[in-house]
């Protein structure tokens, strides 16, 4: 039969290896705990990302059409002032 060093050795082994899957099990919801949170700031930046896209597709819709007025008014203008200088010649 065993000894009792042998059975103490064992007994020792046995010990570490609850502890050690004892501080697994730990780390493992620890680790589960930071993916969540990962994914939800992950989540929430994507989304931040998206409505700022959106507002900054919107500001840019309204300058061009701005800037399409803008553009036919000077097209007119420069149509009366053409038509200005050859009644003045």
């Amino acid at each position: 039969m065993l000894d009792d060093k042998a059975m103490d050795l064992l007994s020792k082994i046995l010990e570490n290896q609850t502890e050690t899957n004892s501080q697994l099990k730990e780390l493992t919801s620890q680790v589960q705990k930071i993916e969540m949170k990962v994914e939800n700031d992950l989540g929430y930046k994507i989304k931040a990302l998206y409505d700022a896209r959106e507002v900054q597709n919107e500001k840019n819709e309204t300058i061009i059409n701005t800037l399409e007025r803008i553009e036919n008014k000077i097209e007119t203008l420069q149509m009366e002032t053409a038509h200005i200088r050859k009644v003045k010649w």
